[in-house]
């Protein structure tokens, strides 16, 4: 699943009661905790809130964070700042590779600019990283703009497959009118549910200014 949480969590109750309720394995985060110092513990803590283990990310991600059920292996993780330019809010990567049920799998968690010209030089630097990785991944996160703009093109070149539709809008989470949250999958894995985490569309308007994107995926 991945979802932007609105300024690290700042929903509180609403926001971790619908975490808990998606029961996804794995989690990619957006606006984790990333002031100095503090992330270092905000992250961890909401994980545990959630029932999860924190494993990458944070302030050294640029606000991304990645948790993950406890039966997951997590075998290496990646942190990365993402160029901004000046005056605008930090962004960046956190990567992780996994064993689930001794499948392996890479997951990326994004948050990409406001402005266009930069959205697109940091999709570049995703899709450069995940060409030296094998096997199934996933590239999920706030792309900031609507399916069919340049930065989903890109990633669909690279090989990323959207399964979503306008069955399930993200944002704003009261009444979403946009499909600007993103869970793109390449290789050999089959989709069998991808939009809805299943969670009460009323608990989601009161958890982020988001809604979440839950995939249930099959690996070979």
């Amino acid at each position: 699943m991945t979802y932007n949480i609105l300024m690290g969590g700042r929903k509180g109750a609403p926001l971790h009661e619908a975490v808990r309720r998606a029961d996804a394995d794995v989690v990619l985060v957006n606006e984790a905790p990333k002031y100095p110092l503090l992330w270092r513990w905000r992250c961890p803590r909401l994980a545990r809130r959630w029932g999860l283990r924190f494993v990458a990310g944070g302030r050294p991600a640029g606000s991304n964070m990645i948790v993950v059920a406890p039966g997951v292996t997590v075998t290496s993780t990646r942190e990365e700042v993402l160029p901004t330019g000046w005056f605008q809010p930090r962004r960046g990567i956190a990567l992780a590779r996994l064993l689930l049920d001794g499948s392996p799998m890479t997951v990326v968690s994004c948050h990409l600019s406001l402005r266009r010209v930069t959205r697109l030089r940091q999709v570049d630097r995703i899709v450069e990283l995940c060409s030296a990785v094998r096997g199934p991944v996933v590239v999920a996160g706030d792309l900031n703009e609507e399916p069919g703009g340049p930065c989903w093109r890109r990633l669909a070149q690279a090989g990323f497959v959207d399964h979503g539709g306008s069955h399930w809008m993200t944002f704003p989470a009261e009444q979403p009118e946009a499909r600007i949250d993103a869970l793109l999958v390449r290789g050999e894995v089959t989709v069998r549910h991808h939009g809805d985490p299943g969670v009460p569309e009323a608990l989601l308007a009161r958890a982020s200014d988001h809604r979440p994107v839950l995939a249930e995926l099959e690996l070979p």
